[in-house]
């Protein structure tokens, strides 16, 4: 239990980093004098190392103490938020960003094969859904603080709580029981096409590739169309409205349940994606109440989606599954690196409402692909 406890505070401190810039976007905007495409960067370059990781860590490294790779990239985390306490310059600033979503995927990566190394086999599935019910806890907890901070203090204390709460975090390290140590699945180009070329996981990938790009696109989009409806909003009204994102947790933590009422992954995802594609067109209602609680609706739908696939996914790898799960976390990861930027110029060319049919397009194309996820004959 102590050290579960100890893996979950550092997993939330590092989503916390992850997303606290988020709700400030439209205030550092102005600080920083750049507009809404310069400023989603700030989130855009964190996710994009997230991709690639998953794939360069198998030729980069093959075994690493994972206590110490944990003290180092967590120092390291903490001492790259200082950046956010010192530096009036954008383009450090997105440099900084960019150092962060290196570490992060190897303090995820060090912390989940921690947990795989020391938890019993049959508790594993229940040990992975509190890893990723504190994954989505920490997301909005960074938001929530930062938009707090900037509403009844300043903007920068967010950043200092989160380098206070990484030291304690490095220090609590040294109280786990043993030093296991990471073996990272070595990829090979064959095995990647492999994975990419099979006609069920091909379909997963695009699928949650179609639906975090949507989902991390409007996140980010989020606090500029609250300015748009209410001018002088504030970061804490801005970061009340990632408390959808909560029922992430609800979801994650009752997925085997939903999918039997559901009858089946397939319908599962459907399920899903319906409610993701409402969401979206409910966005078009000019209505910051409306929006509050279609966040709800929104991140219910996302999660659905994610922790269907990933656990359907798992159960249809016979073999490479580290590949097969890495090509996973570095699509979806891709997706949402390229969301939070790129539909950033249509919004800012064309307007939210062209922006969210953009959107409402896409997740079609997600939805047609669910039809190929039944596996013919399965027992």
């Amino acid at each position: 239990m102590k050290n579960l406890l100890i893996i979950l505070y550092i997993t939330a401190l590092g989503f916390m980093a992850l997303y606290a810039p988020q709700p400030l976007l439209p205030l550092l905007s102005e600080e920083l004098h750049v507009n809404i495409t310069q400023i989603s960067l700030l989130i855009s370059v964190t996710l994009f190392p997230l991709s690639l990781a998953p794939i360069l860590y198998g030729f980069i490294l093959e075994s690493v103490p994972s206590k110490a790779m944990l003290k180092t990239a967590i120092l390291w985390l903490a001492l790259s938020e200082l950046g956010f306490l010192w530096l009036t310059d954008f383009g450090l600033l997105v440099g900084i960003r960019f150092l962060q979503g290196l570490l992060l995927p190897a303090i995820f990566t060090a912390l989940v094969t921690y947990l795989s190394m020391t938890t019993p086999t049959a508790s594993m599935p229940r040990v992975l859904s509190f890893y990723i019910a504190t994954t989505i806890f920490g997301g909005f907890l960074g938001r929530f603080l930062a938009g707090m901070m900037a509403t009844y203090s300043h903007w920068q204390f967010v950043f200092l709580i989160i380098i206070l709460g990484l030291l304690y975090g490095y220090r609590l390290l040294s109280l786990l029981d043993s030093d296991s140590r990471l073996h990272f699945v070595r990829p090979t180009r064959q095995n990647i096409l492999n994975a990419l070329r099979n006609p069920i996981y091909n379909k997963i990938y695009l699928i949650i590739f179609l639906i975090f790009f949507c989902f991390a696109s409007i996140l980010n989009s989020l606090p500029f169309r609250m300015t748009e409806l209410q001018h002088h909003t504030s970061e804490l009204t801005i970061a009340i409205m990632y408390a959808g994102y909560l029922i992430g947790i609800v979801v994650v933590l009752n997925g085997v349940r939903i999918n039997r009422w559901c009858k089946g992954e397939s319908n599962t995802v459907f399920l899903g994606a319906t409610i993701f594609l409402s969401a979206l067109l409910l966005f078009n209602v000019p209505s910051v109440i409306v929006m509050f609680f279609n966040m709800f609706l929104l991140c219910a739908g996302m999660f659905l989606v994610h922790g269907v696939l990933a656990g359907y996914l798992n159960q249809l790898a016979t073999h490479d599954k580290g590949i097969v799960n890495g090509m996973y976390i570095a699509l979806y990861y891709a997706g949402g690196s390229l969301g939070s930027y790129l539909p950033a110029f249509i919004y800012r060319g064309l307007g939210w409402n062209v922006y969210l049919l953009f959107l409402c397009c896409l997740v079609l194309i997600a939805m047609s692909m669910v039809k190929f996820l039944i596996v013919p004959h399965r027992a």
